[in-house]
């Protein structure tokens, strides 16, 4: 999964587009090129509907992947054959991104819809969009004749009665979402701040074995914990300011009601500036999951 976001992140202009027709690059079990139903407005036709809807579904309930709209496959192997600019692609980015949370159910957490601008129109372009693997599956396509899709070298399939016994059954497992609150901490101190981390459990099983890690940027202080249940790390990585938790004890039901980790006392170095942080946490029987946050 690293090294398809970081696959999806190196695709930044049309020329590398334009390399992928070079090279005839091909779809793949992480790759779908599709062209745009009318490609001169911004607006989502039934066909658009329909293969958006199915990709968010086939490939979260697989092992994600990248969509790229825009470009024209050979019919004979599927590999990128020619461009098909978008006109007013920003529009059609919105119409994207508005689409997310009625197009698959339950929803795909964590896509991400990008501009790829073509090189002499500013209005015109393509849209790549990275669809994650899902720790929620199954997920349906509500507007690709409410199946539920995976995906395979061959393309996008719908998936059998036998196939969703097997995903429903696996679906008992914990999945943490993380929350994050500051405010000023009590005292005659008044550049004191405290941060608080929290754990919500929104899957179907207890979440035990539980951790997270904290790695700020420079413009932080960081001044001890309040109650001693967050431990202060920086020493140990080269000084860069970093705090973690680690809970082998307690257990998180799936509640959805917050479940406290710790809280950190902290002054900010520039008042100019605002503290960012890459977060990761993890627990038993869920996949490690990264947040990046940045504190008022």
């Amino acid at each position: 999964m690293t090294d398809l976001a970081s696959y999806y992140h190196s695709i930044k202009t049309e020329e590398h587009l334009n390399d992928m027709i070079s090279n005839n690059i091909k779809e793949d079990l992480y790759l779908e090129f599709k062209q745009k139903h009318d490609t001169r407005d911004g607006l989502l036709h039934e066909d658009d509907k329909f293969n958006f809807s199915r990709a968010l579904s086939g490939f979260a309930n697989s092992d994600g992947g990248i969509l790229i709209w825009g470009i024209k496959t050979n019919r004979q192997d599927e590999s990128a054959e020619e461009l098909k600019p978008i006109t007013n692609v920003d529009e059609f980015i919105r119409s994207l991104k508005s689409s997310l949370l009625t197009f698959v159910q339950p929803t795909v957490d964590n896509v991400l819809i990008e501009k790829i601008q073509s090189a002499n129109l500013p209005a015109v372009g393509y849209v790549k969009c990275f669809i994650p693997q899902s720790e929620k599956t199954p997920h349906r396509g509500m507007f690709a004749k409410r199946e539920y899709y995976k995906r395979s070298t061959e393309g996008f399939y719908r998936l059998e009665h036998f196939d969703l016994e097997d995903m429903f059954g696996r679906r008992q497992k914990p999945l943490l979402e993380l929350i994050y609150s500051t405010r000023d901490y009590p005292g005659n101190d008044p550049e004191m701040r405290e941060i608080t981390f929290s754990f919500k459990n929104e899957g179907r099983a207890i979440a035990r074995y539980f951790g997270i890690a904290c790695k700020f940027t420079d413009n932080i202080e960081l001044v001890g914990s309040v109650d001693r249940s967050m431990q202060d790390i920086s020493d140990v990585n080269d000084g860069q300011p970093f705090i973690s938790h680690t809970n082998n004890d307690n257990i998180i039901h799936p509640n959805n009601m917050h479940y406290i980790i710790g809280s950190m006392r902290y002054k900010r170095k520039d008042k100019t500036k605002k503290i960012g942080a890459s977060v990761s946490y993890y627990c038993e029987g869920m996949m490690p999951r990264s947040k990046e946050i940045e504190i008022e």
